[in-house]
């Protein structure tokens, strides 16, 4: 009985994609790991640090308008919880700051 036999599929183009993605897959994991390292037992603060900053992002990116959390708070929630957001936020950055 003959051995199927197997088709070469992977072309040039291919081949050099799937390079640069494992290059790249490596670099970002490595990465991950390494901050991980340092971040040692605060490692679940600074997950949840990244979360509050891809919220933001996410905020920022689908309502484009001047204000920040203030904005945000005062027009979708209450105006007082905008205004608390808006003083939290100028508190964290001064705190980042310093």
């Amino acid at each position: 009985m003959a051995q199927p036999v197997l088709k070469r599929e992977l072309g040039v183009w291919g081949a050099t994609v799937m390079g640069l993605g494992s290059i790249v897959g490596t670099g970002v994991f490595v990465s991950i790991g390494i901050a991980a390292d340092i971040a040692g037992a605060n490692l679940i603060l600074a997950i949840v640090a990244l979360c509050n900053g891809l919220s933001a992002a996410q905020l920022a990116a689908r309502h484009p308008m001047s204000g920040g959390s203030y904005e945000y708070g005062y027009r979708y929630l209450n105006p007082w919880l905008g205004f608390s957001a808006g003083w939290l936020f100028l508190l964290a950055k001064s705190a980042s700051a310093a």
